[in-house]
């Protein structure tokens, strides 16, 4: 089963994890606030009085992995993990179904062109005091790619007036492509916008898909059926029937505009981006705004996680290929670490170069369009009594078992992901790689105590 955009609502409503925010609230700051508040708690969130707006705001809906469940779960819990939502991503990549065309569906009710947009109406959050304006976080870009393949991911738009907004694409997106493509061959360019997709559809635009497969498919294989979508009027895109709000665009690619947003990676990142004119405005009779906080949040970040766990498990697997004696692998891309992942490798080494050999190779290693180092600020070698997995641990070996300066690698000057906001103006930031495993010579003092059986101790059984 799957439950749609508003069944999820509805669901948290009823489970008393919607927190409805009455009182009139300013869009530029104080949204952004309470937003952060209520995401702290994981609490989901419907704002139904913001100031300027007659759209309800409704957020925080993926606080947590466990919040997946949600979609997926008949009972309606929170259980779910990292691994079952990857897994449901690389099912559906693995099993696409066809997205379907219907004459209409919820997003019809409503189509507003010309003089009756106003997209300064929406009650969209400027998020932090250096933000350029007030974004849209939490809108999904729907356009056709050179190879004719339908693409869907997420970027996040700067609302410049009643009809513009700017369309923001990084580096690794297919959409930043397909802008260098229509400008050199000098094509119309069109995206479609929309709020408040599908949940399957969030999870699929925030994945990597391969570059033959859309993203409108792989949401129906994470769903089990077709996702159907009505033909974008103006566009002739296929947009999502049950959404709650979609902006069909003409892209000026000669118009590139500068505009900083607060990052996930706790950084505020500047790009340049089209100027988009929206011809047409297309949403549900009782429409709710979707957005997700900016920054380091959770809802944003569990979306992102989604991102990089098809990397990950091919970054695993080509590990263990390369090098037998590895035991553990963890790849750990957390917010509160930065934006790169850190890896941690768990051997079992055969001489003490080894580690140091391990992590000059790694970090160039091959990954198809990057080297490794690209998006990896630091990797750690550990003994097989390290649970690469636990960071407290990791830390823990790393600062009893580095005895040797020269066990501390570090490597200026690698290209670096555009996220890394610390990279110098070539675009190259440093590395860090750490030997964290005993020296063999000292191995034997260098013993972790253990309690033997420990792991079969059930305290049930002894009260």
């Amino acid at each position: 089963m799957h439950r749609s955009f508003r069944e999820v609502i509805e669901l948290l409503e009823s489970q008393g994890k919607l927190v409805k925010i009455k009182k009139p609230v300013n869009p530029k700051y104080e949204m952004a606030a309470l937003m952060k508040t209520l995401e702290d708690e994981s609490k989901a969130f419907i704002f139904e009085n913001v100031e300027n707006s007659d759209y309800k705001a409704v957020g925080g809906l993926f606080t947590s992995m466990g919040r997946y469940g949600l979609i997926f779960n008949g009972d309606g819990s929170e259980d779910f993990t990292y691994e079952q939502a990857g897994q449901k991503v690389m099912s559906g990549i693995a099993n696409p179904i066809p997205y379907e065309h219907v004459d209409s569906g919820h997003v019809t009710e409503t189509i507003l062109q010309g003089s009756d947009i106003d997209l300064t109406k929406l009650p969209a959050p400027t998020f932090f005091e250096l933000d350029t304006g007030p974004f849209l976080t939490a809108a999904v870009g729907i356009f056709k790619k050179p190879n004719g393949e339908i693409n869907v991911g997420f970027y996040r738009c700067l609302i410049i007036d009643k009809e513009n907004l700017l369309i923001n694409a990084s580096g690794l997106s297919d959409l930043r492509k397909a802008y260098a493509w229509h400008k050199e061959n000098n094509k119309e360019m069109r995206v479609a916008m929309v709020l408040g997709a599908p949940p399957a559809l969030l999870m699929a635009a925030a994945s990597k898909s391969p570059d033959e497969v859309s993203e409108l498919d792989v949401a129906g294989g994470i769903n089990g059926e077709a996702i159907e979508v009505i033909t974008g009027p103006d566009s002739g895109l296929p947009i999502p029937a049950d959404c709650e709000m979609a902006f069909e665009t003409i892209v000026d690619l000669d118009n590139m505009v500068e505009n900083t947003l607060g990052e996930f990676g706790a950084q505020y990142g500047t790009e340049h981006a089209p100027m988009c004119k929206v011809t047409s405005l297309l949403q549900r009779n009782d429409a709710m705004f979707y957005t997700l906080m900016a920054g380091r949040a959770k809802e944003h970040n569990n979306l992102g996680y989604l991102t990089v766990y098809g990397i990950s498990k091919g970054l695993e697997q080509k590990i263990r290929q390369g090098y037998p004696n590895v035991t553990d692998i963890a790849v750990h891309f957390d917010t509160k670490i930065g934006p790169l992942m850190h890896l941690v490798i768990a051997i079992k080494k055969t001489d003490d170069d080894e580690p140091g050999r391990m992590i000059k190779e790694l970090f160039e290693m091959n990954m198809g369009f990057f080297n490794l180092a690209w998006m990896a600020k630091r990797i750690i070698i550990v003994d097989d009594d390290v649970d690469p997995n636990d960071m407290d641990d990791v830390e823990w070996a790393t600062w009893t078992r580095m005895g040797r300066a020269e066990k501390l690698y570090t490597f200026p000057n690698f290209v670096t992901w555009e996220v890394d906001r610390a990279a110098l103006p070539d675009g190259t930031s440093a590395r860090i790689g750490i030997d964290a495993t005993k020296d063999m010579d000292y191995a034997d003092d260098l013993v972790k105590p253990v309690i033997p059986n420990e792991e079969n101790i059930d305290l049930k059984n002894y009260i």
